[in-house]
């Protein structure tokens, strides 16, 4: 099993994030004489800086198996990983392999990765005064979601400065689709928005691959379906055993889509409201500064 075809199996498509990221100053925080950091600079400095963080899989194994772990396990070569791209498109990158339903994470493969890119982050910016929040869900307050902060937090009385990056998640666009199934109510766009997300998650060639591969990638891979399956009340492992990644991703479906429909329909007063909030596509990423 290669590097590639495991990075985009268990740590999620991302396309690279030095195309298509939007940063976006909030020209409403801007004003005032303080002496807050420039978080539009920030966020610049960001999205155009870039870095090699090297991490391992370790917590991913330890999660799925940890006897693999153990003493010819698992040859410890295939445990190392290498990741290479504009920081915050390594930090959209290591913030989605924290994606949780209800709050539960689906796979630890990433969090070592997720220490590294932090720590290379952090050592771009300032010691102080600056935040950098990163949000991925298929919509504002969706159960399924991945975060990620960095940095303290301002005091109530700041003036607080923000820029907005928009960086692709490299999950399938859904908004265009929810907006043009909006007609037939919340049961339709949910429908959209659970397809895409499953899609990003479980890429289905890529997992078929994964599954036929060799340890600790095949073991990972069935630890993220089955994850994902308990926490959706949907059964998959027949169909995980069976290297079926098609019929497992539409048992999820079918299943996300319900739950999505349920809260859709408890945060949104028309399905169109909700077909319009639908991000699945990108990775929001918002720096703030405020006055030291």
């Amino acid at each position: 099993m290669t590097d590639l075809v495991l990075d985009v199996t268990l740590c999620l498509l991302l396309v690279s994030a030095s195309v298509g990221v939007v940063v976006t100053a909030d020209e409403g925080s801007l004003t005032g004489a303080d002496n807050a950091l420039d978080a539009d600079g920030i966020a610049t400095s960001l999205a155009t800086s870039t870095a090699t963080v090297y991490y391992d899989l370790d917590p991913g194994v330890e999660a799925a198996d940890p006897s693999l772990l153990e003493s010819g396990g698992v040859d410890a070569r295939e445990l190392d990983r290498t990741a290479h791209g504009s920081l915050v498109g390594l930090l959209a990158r290591s913030t989605l392999g924290t994606v949780a339903i209800d709050g539960v994470r689906l796979t630890h493969t990433r969090d070592d990765m997720r220490q590294g890119v932090a720590e290379r982050v952090a050592s771009e910016l300032p010691v102080r005064g600056v935040n950098v929040a990163v949000r991925w869900a298929p919509y504002p307050g969706a159960p399924v979601r991945a975060t990620d902060t960095l940095g303290p937090r301002p005091s109530a009385a700041a003036t607080v400065h923000s820029a907005s990056i928009r960086v692709p998640s490299g999950f399938p666009s859904a908004r265009d689709d929810a907006l043009a199934a909006s007609d037939d109510g919340f049961d339709a766009v949910a429908r959209v928005v659970a397809k895409r997300t499953v899609a990003g998650l479980f890429p289905p060639e890529q997992a078929r691959l994964a599954l036929h591969g060799d340890e600790p990638v095949s073991t990972m891979m069935a630890h993220r379906y089955e994850r994902a399956g308990t926490l959706l009340n949907a059964s998959v492992e027949p169909e995980v055993e069976s290297v079926e990644p098609r019929a497992a991703n539409a048992d999820l479906e079918a299943a996300l889509a319900s739950k999505l429909a349920a809260d859709m329909q408890a945060n949104y007063e028309t399905p169109t409201e909700a077909a319009r909030a639908v991000s699945v596509g990108h990775v929001d990423i918002v720096v703030r500064t405020w006055s030291l």
